[in-house]
């Protein structure tokens, strides 16, 4: 059965919507459609919000009530588990709720739907409760409910569905309502109703989908601490977005209760905010080339993020001085992302990697992409081949690229972008400006009408500024950060020549939304990049 919207919002917390969902979804019918009530702080009517799921099919538009969890029924008033051990309690019964969504959606069809004005289509409404059977009763018919018995995990809805259909036409109020259903009303119908249901959520509900979605995944990543937290020394190994940051800072945290704590990263950006991230905290957070500040002092524990980026015996040998005991018997962790072996190869020491890995450290993998959109996550492995894990944050939308021809046409198509952004509720605060080039002095973005609201992110971060402004960074700033938009600007040929680490380090910075300036000659350039991932998949699939 179609259903819309076709994928099931990441806000529908409901255990019993979800599994309803995806029984609707696999019942093969495909004459009639289903609508669900999707709860986006866009919707703007609350009374069809109430209402779970409308189905319209050839016999009747079925009003469908789920109830999940628990549900008990005492002294004259109902009872209903919210799956957190407590019970909401109130007078009206699901049955009734079920029939007042019902009349109230019906009045609203006969003035919007031409072919119901002063007529009605038969209408009925089933109450679901997944998880448990109630006991017979006055308030309800057989035909009106359906219990965890007969529901079975999904498998008896369509038979309940097509039970409704053959009792509702058959009740005394219905007998002058319009059946069959014509597919012409149905549609009409549906195209009337489907505002309420399935009003195209703007980029920034999209996003706090999307933010729900990475809290719940970067929780479960915590996993990692608890099961590696007996072991010393450890590599935590993850392509961009799999949460090495976060697990850097929240190791960090914990270290601090059982001893001294150095956190450092090759990029000053980065060390300042996980400065301000861990404020108040008593960790020591400098980036490497400020190591010097330290130089004497010997720490419990030391945690390394971003580490690829000092990989060289040169760079060991500092952090070996800091870590009482050394790295071959001291306890440290070191973040890496290993795609940056391939991608950007200059300065990293495969041996040093090799000899760090021999300390007796235990190596756990980061598969989880709890950072970009499955859209991103898709672009960025085709271009460059990189490894990026599993993509877990959802849905987004594709990557947008927008063919400009000098540095002025590229200001004008990023000032009309920005102003879609900010009219579809997306804050400044959530966006990015990503240079390329990296040259503040010499960047499209002065070009912007915008310009003057705009700050470098490198100024802003770690110094408890909230300003809700649009950011700019250099590529080189913004590694191991990200912001929910990234738009990526100053992207030249001279840029993208034998540099994917520029694209890999760029593009997975979003993570709900990316967007791409190309000036000329540069698209020819990304298609023969995408050209040689593609025949790499080849070679390797």
């Amino acid at each position: 059965m179609r259903i819309v919207p076709s994928e099931i919002s990441s806000r529908t917390r409901s255990v019993a919507e979800r599994s309803v969902f995806a029984a609707l979804k696999a019942i093969p019918d495909k004459e009639s459609v289903a609508l669900h009530s999707v709860h986006l702080p866009a919707h703007r009517y609350k009374r069809v919000g109430e209402v779970d799921f409308v189905v319209i099919t050839p016999q009747l538009i079925l009003f469908i009530e789920v109830k999940g969890g628990g549900v008990a029924f005492r002294d004259g008033r109902w009872q209903y588990g919210r799956g957190d051990g407590h019970m909401d309690t109130r007078a009206e019964g699901p049955f009734e709720q079920a029939s007042s969504g019902m009349h109230e959606l019906e009045r609203e069809f006969q003035t919007a739907v031409d072919g119901l004005r002063g007529r009605s289509a038969v209408g009925g409404y089933l109450v679901i409760t997944p998880n448990v059977d109630l006991p017979p009763m006055t308030t309800y018919e057989p035909e009106q409910y359906l219990g965890q018995t007969a529901y079975a995990g999904g498998k008896g809805l369509e038979a309940a569905i097509r039970r409704a259909g053959r009792y509702w036409p058959s009740k005394g109020r219905n007998k002058s309502a319009i059946t069959p259903i014509s597919a012409q009303l149905r549609g009409d119908i549906l195209r009337a109703v489907r505002p309420e249901f399935d009003l195209v959520p703007n980029l920034q509900s999209r996003i706090t989908d999307l933010e729900a979605t990475f809290e719940r995944l970067t929780t479960e990543q915590l996993e990692r601490i608890d099961e590696l937290e007996d072991n010393p020394r450890l590599i935590w190994t993850g392509g961009a977005g799999t949460g090495k940051t976060f697990l850097a800072a929240e190791a960090a945290r914990r270290k601090s209760a059982r001893g001294t704590v150095l956190l450092t990263c090759a990029s000053r950006t980065l060390a300042a905010h996980l400065s301000s991230i861990l404020s108040g905290e008593p960790v020591v957070v400098l980036p490497f080339d400020r190591l010097a500040e330290i130089r004497g002092r010997s720490f419990d524990h030391l945690i390394v993020d971003e580490a690829q980026d000092l990989m060289s015996f040169e760079h060991l040998g500092r952090l070996d001085e800091l870590v009482r005991g050394g790295l071959d018997k001291g306890q440290w962790i070191f973040m890496l992302d290993q795609n940056n072996q391939v991608l950007s190869p200059e300065g990293y020491d495969p041996e040093a990697w090799k000899y760090l890995r021999e300390l007796g450290a235990m190596t756990a993998s980061l598969r989880r992409n709890c950072r970009n959109t499955k859209q991103i996550v898709k672009q960025v492995q085709r271009y460059t081949g990189a490894d990026l894990g599993v993509a877990m944050a959802g849905q987004g939308e594709q990557v947008a690229f927008a063919k400009v021809t000098s540095r002025e046409d590229e200001a004008v198509a990023l000032d009309a972008h920005l102003r879609r952004l900010l009219d579809d509720g997306v804050a400044p605060r959530d966006i990015t400006l990503v240079s390329a080039s990296g040259n503040w002095e010499k960047t499209s973005a002065r070009l912007s009408n915008r310009f003057s609201k705009i700050e470098r992110y490198a100024d802003t971060v770690g110094t408890g500024r909230s300003r809700n402004r649009i950011t700019w960074s250099s590529v080189v700033d913004f590694k191991g950060l990200e912001n929910q938009v990234v738009c990526l600007i100053d992207l030249d040929i001279e840029v993208l020549e034998g540099r994917l680490d520029a694209i890999y380090v760029a593009w997975t910075r979003a993570r709900a939304h990316l967007w791409i300036a190309t000036l000329p000659g540069v698209n020819r350039v990304l298609r023969e990049i995408g050209a040689a991932g593609l025949e790499r998949e080849g070679e390797t699939g």
